[in-house]
């Protein structure tokens, strides 16, 4: 697997909130193979489990964005201020709130967030993102979305990271030969 194409895999876990295993993406030599394979893997993912990804995925993309982190530093269990001082965090916590496109506190109720307090000690992710679950519940309702939902936001993924036209993004491309990935 060339760069390009680990690449386009990571957009399309960070988009769907999934984790493609490296046995599976080798096999994804279409789009209508990754378009197929999502359908499954939505369709028999846990919505609560879905909705904690989603978010984490969300949180961790805002992050990366909005502090020019490294994906591969921000896991579950890693507390933000392992990533950040409390400086960093604050001056960047409006910012922070215009990329993740949920509700958040403004930084100084943040800091005592649902009891606990950002120190040396903070949060971890994990427990940031059962938070934001908390204050967003109804906006974030776990629902299934359309198998026409799911094509456009992979269409948009092939879009955005491949520089092609929608129309080339047809199921019977290969996204080698076709798309010209590497």
């Amino acid at each position: 697997m060339g760069l390009d194409y680990v690449e386009l895999i990571l957009a399309i876990e960070e988009e769907f909130g999934v984790d493609i295993p490296d046995h599976d993406a080798e096999k994804m030599v279409t789009v209508g193979v990754i378009y197929e394979w999502l359908k499954i893997r939505i369709a028999t993912t846990e919505p609560v489990a879905c909705l904690t990804q989603r978010v984490f995925y969300k949180l961790r993309k805002a992050l990366i964005e909005n502090y020019r982190l490294e994906r591969h530093l921000i896991a579950p269990d890693t507390r933000l201020t392992d990533l950040l001082t409390l400086d960093e965090i604050e001056e960047g916590w409006p910012f922070l709130q215009m990329f993740i496109d949920l509700k958040t506190p403004p930084f100084k109720v943040a800091n005592e967030f649902l009891g606990f307090r950002l120190t040396d000690q903070s949060l971890t992710m994990r427990e940031l993102v059962e938070s934001l679950i908390m204050i967003n519940g109804r906006d974030l309702a776990p629902q299934r979305e359309s198998e026409q939902e799911i094509w456009n936001r992979l269409v948009r993924v092939f879009v955005r990271q491949l520089n092609v036209r929608p129309e080339e993004v047809v199921p019977s491309a290969s996204i080698t030969r076709d798309l010209g990935i590497v």
